[in-house]
């Protein structure tokens, strides 16, 4: 996100009371219900952002026991568990928005949890290493295990609580993005390449096979939604410039190395090219 929006992300961060945690504070410390007041702010034309908070920890300690509660069939486990899905779903039907993309952590922890359990899509970020094939298997494990809780416990007990209030729990894994890969004579390195065969499989193995519907269970595996090269300083001086990366001026904001130049192209093409194929998928599914 950071890397995308640059200042504007750190003064929205910094300066703006309206949080994801402002538009919860009701269900957090008072007990009551989502805040639909809270706004999202405007960044560019047709898009808008709601920042993460911290404070969001105090959220995930109340899901702690909100999960227990739903699965036994207390309507107030229901009522905390869809706080994010109902406020947004309230937002899409008043302020007619398109798409959500949720920035989640990279954790399997309740917060993570109640996110998906209402989502109707997800991607997961991958590195060309040993520690994203665990990952992969992890996903399946914990999300096979997460759908089948809820399915067969707060699912088969709502009876006559408000199906806005019943997380749907369905959603379709719809492809990766590789991070970070290094490239030499403009393809990736051995290594990496080798790793990236192994993560196409385990892919289509543990997330494609079991996540997936119809043609996008091909779709998925067989290339990634994109492939981001490691841009070597790119983001680091666009932190330091408080700018996304898109925007760094080559004759400003770093000395040109070789190759630097390249990578300020690459990345413009790349993230554009992320962004046309997720919105293609989305249009066709």
């Amino acid at each position: 996100t950071h890397l995308a929006l640059g200042e504007e992300f750190d003064n929205i961060i910094f300066t703006n009371n309206n949080t994801v945690y402002t538009a919860l504070q009701g269900i957090i410390e008072w007990g009551s219900d989502v805040n639909l007041w809270v706004s999202f702010v405007p960044i560019r034309e047709n898009l808008f952002i709601l920042p993460w908070d911290l404070r969001l920890s105090l959220f995930e300690d109340l899901l702690a026991s909100s999960f227990p509660e739903a699965g036994s069939g207390k309507p107030l486990g229901y009522h905390n568990t869809s706080a994010i899905d109902r406020f947004l779903n309230q937002k899409w039907l008043t302020e007619q928005v398109d798409i959500f993309i949720i920035d989640a952590s990279p954790s399997l922890g309740l917060l993570n949890r109640a996110i998906l359990l209402g989502s109707d899509y997800f991607i997961t970020p991958l590195m060309p290493d040993a520690f994203s094939l665990q990952w992969i298997e992890n996903l399946w494990k914990t999300f096979d295990k997460w759908k089948r809780g809820w399915k067969n416990s707060a699912r088969a007990l709502a009876g006559s609580i408000p199906s806005d209030k019943v997380l749907s729990w369905e959603w379709l894994f719809i492809g990766y993005i590789l991070n970070s890969y290094n490239q030499y004579a403009d393809i990736p390195i051995k290594a990496h390449r080798e790793w990236m065969e192994k993560i196409s499989q385990s892919v289509k193995e543990f997330l494609s096979e079991m996540h997936c519907k119809n043609w996008l269970v091909e779709k998925s595996w067989k290339t990634s939604l994109c492939d981001l090269k490691d841009y070597w300083r790119l983001p680091s001086d666009a932190q330091i410039k408080s700018k996304s990366i898109f925007e760094l001026n080559p004759n400003e904001d770093f000395q040109s190395a070789p190759g630097t130049i390249e990578n300020l192209n690459k990345a413009k093409e790349e993230f554009e090219a992320l962004f046309k194929n997720i919105e293609w998928i989305l249009l066709k599914y």
